[in-house]
């Protein structure tokens, strides 16, 4: 790894606000783990006695040779933090300076005298918030980059953040729920249980959420309305026992809409008809988008990389999920995402800052899904160049993109609607030919096993990476009650990647190949 990819992984928190590590708050939370530790003082400290106080916690997971963290500590982001809102304050916080690094001892938090590693300076000097010799926290939490902000809510869920201001941290604290009144019941972190956010000719939800108790009484019973643009189509009733902070995941029934709308969940009752002491917190909605609509089987994916082209993975699938073609590195892989290290190459590896065609064919009418990975976690666009997707219809290059994008984190998905009955419920009901190709990689000739379920007799062309069609085609004769036959040479076709795509009257599919001299 270079050091410039090196200052990229350490300074990661400072320079890239996009990272899947750096959720907003109501993003992503996960369970955190309670710990007991002693600080640097001697004064221990239970995180669930904290919480169960109604306090927010805010841990600062460093190391003292990491220079970002000193940084960030320098600051004084935290210790205004903690002299606003802390004990002295509206006493709301409690702030942790947490040592991560199983291999410093706690001298190096004093400075460089009786310090085992390096450390900048006395972390000490100026902070009156707690400081916690104690990697074992930063294990439980699975902490493996340094500086890494995690906030905790009195509801014990945990939420990790960039590095900010005071002011900004005050304002995602504000957010934290926190116990009100005698009944109170409140939702929170609704999942559609789909994995789309478009609705392409139909989508499927199963609706979940999370039920917490902020009131002061025992949450014993809640009934939970599910709403499609503002109709009730679902009622679920809960019975139980929640103390004051917590909670119980729901699952409410399926539905499936053929529509855009709104998907809304409400508490309609509680403790069999007492008031709620607020309101505000029983609502919870996610809204769903009609998926762009484009009739035809041949596309066009525009790639603009951006200065980590390597970064790079990408797969379109059809609407059960089979994956139909892909590109970029393979290193990447459908599952690389998140701020995994630096990576320069892997087989399919995209140059950094460079444009890159490719000819999608589509087996038949249909919803079809885009899928993008980055490795590092910090998307295609815009810390680190320009960089972009762009699908358009083969033959209309320069009409204005079906669907466009760059701006992610780790991962993004987008649906399309090849289907010229816009609206249709169900998918069209077609035939499966198959195609078997071999050798492939391909250096002199390349062979076609077609099983093909229709009268009529399909052409077969080689297609290059501009969607040209190349001097190796043949029309296939058929051979009764056998499959079809056919070999190409390609010997004379330059070295790279190319498509064979079938054409017949009711179907039509391509399958990539690769010519290697």
């Amino acid at each position: 790894m270079s050091l410039a990819q090196k200052m990229r992984v350490c300074t990661a928190a400072l320079v890239f606000p996009l990272l899947l590590r750096v959720a907003a708050l109501g993003q992503s939370p996960f369970e955190a783990a309670p710990f007991t530790a002693t600080d640097l003082q001697g004064r221990v400290w239970r995180l669930d006695s904290l919480l169960s106080a109604g306090k927010s916690v805010v841990l600062h997971f460093m190391a003292t040779h990491c220079l970002p963290c000193w940084a960030y500590h320098q600051g004084k982001a935290l210790q205004a933090l903690y002299q606003q809102h802390g004990p002295g304050g509206t006493d709301r916080v409690r702030v942790f300076l947490v040592e991560s690094d199983p291999a410093t001892n706690a001298s190096c938090l004093s400075g460089m005298s009786g310090c085992n590693q390096f450390t900048p300076g006395n972390w000490g000097a100026g902070t009156s918030f707690p400081i916690l010799n104690d990697h074992a926290i930063a294990a439980s939490y699975g902490i493996t980059e340094y500086p890494t902000l995690v906030l905790i809510c009195p509801t014990r869920k945990g939420y990790a953040l960039r590095l900010m201001s005071a002011n900004d941290l005050a304002g995602q604290i504000e957010t934290c729920p926190v116990a009100f009144g005698q009944h109170n019941a409140a939702l929170f972190d609704l999942e559609p249980g789909a994995l789309w956010s478009d609705v392409c000719r139909s989508i499927d939800l199963t609706p979940r959420v999370r039920l917490v108790n902020l009131g002061q009484k025992p949450l014993q019973q809640a009934i939970v309305g599910v709403f499609w643009n503002d109709v009730l189509v679902n009622t679920f009733v809960w019975q139980g026992n929640l103390a004051t902070y917590k909670e119980v995941a729901l699952t409410l029934a399926p539905l499936t809409r053929h529509e855009a709308g709104t998907l809304r969940v409400q508490v309609l009752q509680l403790n069999a008809g007492v008031p709620d002491e607020d309101p505000s917190n029983n609502s919870r909605s996610l809204p769903f988008y009609t998926a762009p609509q484009e009739p035809g089987v041949a596309f066009l994916l525009k790639i603009r990389t951006d200065q980590f082209g390597a970064e790079t993975y990408w797969e379109l699938r059809n609407e059960q999920g089979q994956l139909l073609d892909f590109g970029g590195n393979q290193a990447v892989g459908p599952n690389g995402g998140g701020l995994s290290p630096a990576i320069t190459g892997g087989p399919g590896a995209y140059g950094n800052n460079t444009i890159i065609y490719d000819t999608l064919y589509l087996p038949e009418p249909g919803c079809y899904s885009l899928h993008f990975v980055d490795a590092y976690g910090d998307g295609m666009c815009c810390a680190n160049g320009k960089g972009y997707f762009q699908l358009y219809r083969l033959q209309h290059p320069l009409e204005a993109p079906i669907l466009s994008g760059g701006v992610f984190q780790d991962y993004e998905h987008r649906r399309f609607n090849t289907d010229v009955r816009v609206g249709a419920a169900q998918p069209t009901s077609f035939k499966q030919a198959a195609a078997r190709l071999w050798p492939n990689p391909a250096a002199e000739a390349l062979h076609l096993e077609l099983t093909w379920p229709y009268t009529d007799l399909p052409e077969v062309e080689i297609i290059d990476l501009l969607g040209r069609q190349v001097d190796a085609l043949q029309t296939i004769e058929a051979t009764a009650g056998a499959p079809l036959m056919a070999s190409f040479e390609v010997s004379t076709l330059p070295a790279g990647l190319y498509w064979l795509c079938v054409r017949g009257q009711r179907e039509t599919f391509a399958r990539k190949f690769v010519v290697a001299h």
